[in-house]
């Protein structure tokens, strides 16, 4: 089977609810009242990524699209943002990064990704999580030639972790693949 490149062509996926398209800065307005929205920051997975991302005004959500847009053309990780189809607004952004982060997908040493979800607390739900596990667990495997995805959910992230636990990931206990806590993992079948 023939695989594309994912950077060469960012693919785009859609479920029944979502649409997941390479993140633009068109999409600013709508993400800067996400990553405004102090729930949504309190669910965030800074780990690895510098620090808690504090803002007051709609250009460093321009500045954080355009860093992420110039990571996905020298191949590193692609952030998509995710629209909700009924109200066309996009309501967050999901990540995949590699693992280890010197590594690059499709280089025949990265196996593990790193999903990052972050998502306007006013659609923190199981069934929004679970719809884009499930398109995740669908695609990211055979998209990025990956055996393993990591994401984060603290305890307190109850409809997430009902969600990952329902798509089959499976609580990480030690620090054995991360050293950070509070992950979950779901390998390829």
């Amino acid at each position: 089977m023939l695989r594309v490149n994912p950077f060469e062509t960012c693919p785009v996926y859609e479920t029944e609810f979502m649409l997941f398209t390479l993140v633009k800065e068109e999409d600013a307005a709508d993400l800067f009242e996400c990553y405004t929205d102090p729930i949504t920051k309190s669910h965030m997975n800074n780990d690895n990524c510098g620090g808690v991302w504090n803002i007051h005004g709609i250009e460093p959500v321009l500045g954080a699209i355009r860093s992420w847009n110039k990571v996905f053309k020298e191949k590193f990780f692609i952030r998509w943002s995710i629209t909700n189809k009924p109200t066309n607004k996009v309501i967050g952004t999901i990540e995949i990064a590699p693992i280890p982060n010197t590594t690059r997908f499709l280089d025949g040493e990265c196996k593990i990704g790193i999903l990052r979800i972050d998502m306007i607390s006013s659609c923190e739900n199981e069934s929004t999580f679970s719809e884009i596990l499930n398109m995740v667990t669908n695609h990211f495997f055979d998209d990025f030639a990956i055996e393993r995805i990591l994401t984060k959910a603290e305890k307190i992230d109850t409809e997430r972790v009902i969600a990952l636990k329902n798509c089959k990931f499976s609580e990480v206990p030690d620090k054995s693949i991360i050293p950070y806590q509070d992950y979950y993992l779901k390998e390829r079948l």
